[in-house]
């Protein structure tokens, strides 16, 4: 576990990731970025004034977490509806 800034150009075994509420998916309306639920002060210097920029930067550093790990990633998500999302796009092995 690490932020972006610590995982940035590093591939682990395994990565571990808390999808915040900083980024939710909604059905009708695509991706939300929430600024106040960010912690993270550069995204949020660089984004909080136009709403898509802010999703951007969010949805980038979301990226690079995810592909951090070489043989998996776990994944917990605070918000349902954007797991629900993530969980309809995953191709499960068969058997």
């Amino acid at each position: 576990m690490g932020c972006v800034y610590t995982a940035k150009g590093f591939e682990y075994d395994y990565a571990g990731l808390i999808f915040g509420r900083d980024l939710v998916w909604r059905p009708r309306h695509g991706w939300i970025g929430h600024p106040e639920a960010s912690r993270d002060s550069v995204v949020k210097r660089g984004g909080t004034k136009d709403p898509s920029a802010f999703a951007a930067l969010v949805k980038n550093t979301y990226r690079v977490l995810l592909t951090r790990g070489l043989q998996g990633c776990y994944v917990f998500f605070e918000d349902d509806q954007t797991r629900d999302f993530f969980l309809s796009r995953v191709e499960w092995p068969e058997g």
